[in-house]
């Protein structure tokens, strides 16, 4: 992915907080192998009411200097935050028919092509829409006297020019186009329980088209949703 030139502003107390569980990981994670992404399909069984009045909460933090292997090397992947620092996005559990609060965190401040021209386009979150912090293009401008810090800003669509990356699951309508630099929150519901295949829609990978590599590859950029 390109290099972003812009000067990005300060992260928010949660991304830096983030920061220093990846730290504590090495500046590289080594996983080697392609995989190729698989037909999105959906398995569906019927799903329970809950009780619960608060919405769950999944976070997913995207870093750039992951070593896919000797040939490759740095590559994008999403990883789940859990209670022992970064995990595997391969398979993200959150429950059926609850209300779920996503936080994405991401650390790309490159841009990449997508693969569909409304991939920047928010479908299938509470009111169709993200609520983005920690972008300089969202939260901030220039002032007479400085940088002036407006706070975040509900998006029903992203610039094509600063989308880094998407969290889309087709069998929900669920399109989240990630800014650079910046953390997403979106609200949505899984309104029945199963397996349902979620990728990344930018061409974040590597090869003539930029699909290969992460973006092809189980726990990178693609994965399964898994709602119980």
């Amino acid at each position: 992915m390109s290099a972003r030139t812009t000067l990005i502003g300060g992260l928010t107390v949660a991304v830096l907080a983030v920061a220093l569980v990846i730290s504590g990981f090495g500046a590289a994670l080594a996983v080697g192998g392609a995989g190729q992404k698989a037909a999105a399909t959906t398995t569906v069984t019927t799903g329970t009411n809950s009780t619960s009045s608060t919405p769950y909460v999944v976070t997913l933090v995207i870093t750039t200097n992951n070593v896919y292997n000797s040939t490759v090397q740095a590559q994008p992947a999403y990883f789940m935050l859990g209670p022992n620092g970064l995990e595997s996005s391969a398979n993200i559990s959150l429950p059926a028919n609850r209300l779920i609060k996503l936080v994405i965190i991401c650390y790309d401040d490159g841009n990449a092509s997508l693969v569909l021209p409304n991939d920047n386009v928010v479908s299938g979150t509470t009111g169709n829409s993200i609520y983005v912090t920690s972008n300089d293009n969202v939260n901030a401008s220039q002032g007479p006297s400085g940088i002036v810090l407006n706070g975040g800003q509900n998006l029903t669509s992203v610039p094509l020019s600063e989308v880094a990356h998407t969290f889309t699951v087709p069998a929900l309508n669920l399109n989240i186009p990630v800014p650079l630099s910046s953390t997403v929150v979106a609200y949505f519901k899984v309104g029945q329980a199963g397996s349902y295949f979620w990728f990344c829609e930018t061409r974040c990978g590597f090869g003539p088209d930029g699909t290969l590599g992460a973006m092809s590859t189980s726990g990178w950029m693609t994965g399964s949703l898994v709602a119980s």
